[in-house]
C-alpha cells in the first residue's frame, strides 16, 4: 500500500480497512478503473470520476465517507447529504461504519454512478 493512502487514513484504522475492501471490490467490478489519491480523498474514475472515498471531516471519527455522482437526486436514509453540484449533476454522500454497509445497495448505486460517468 502506498504512503499517500496510509497518510490519508492515518489514525483511522477502521476507515482504512473499509477503504481497502471498497477499493478491492471496485477493482474487481471495473478492471480498467483509475484510482487517484489526493490530499483529502481517493477518486475512482472511468472516463470521469464516478465515486470518491474520504475520511470524515471530524478528526476523531473513524469511518469511511463514500461519495458518488448521478444525474438525479437519489433518496435513502443512508445518504446523509445530496447536493446538486451542477444542473442534473447530483453528488451523494454515504457514511460507511461497518463492513456490512459495503453491501449490494451501495454497490448498486456505485454501478449506476459508473454508468452515468461513462455516458457523459
Amino acid at each position: 500500500m502506498d504512503s499517500d493512502i496510509l497518510f490519508l487514513w492515518e489514525g483511522r484504522p477502521l476507515a482504512l480497512a473499509l477503504y481497502v475492501q471498497l477499493e478491492g471490490r471496485l477493482l474487481e467490478r471495473y478492471p480498467g478503473m483509475q484510482v487517484r489519491t489526493a490530499k483529502t480523498q481517493v477518486s475512482f474514475a472511468n472516463r470521469y470520476i464516478f465515486a470518491v472515498a474520504s475520511p470524515p471531516k471530524r478528526k476523531k471519527e473513524d469511518h469511511l465517507v463514500v461519495s458518488f455522482g448521478l444525474g438525479y437526486e437519489k433518496r435513502s436514509p443512508r445518504i446523509f447529504c445530496a447536493a446538486e453540484a451542477a444542473w442534473n449533476r447530483w453528488t451523494h454522500h454515504v457514511a460507511v461504519r461497518t463492513p456490512e454497509e459495503l453491501d449490494a445497495e451501495l454497490f448498486g448505486w456505485l454501478d449506476e454512478a459508473y454508468a452515468f460517468s461513462a455516458a457523459k
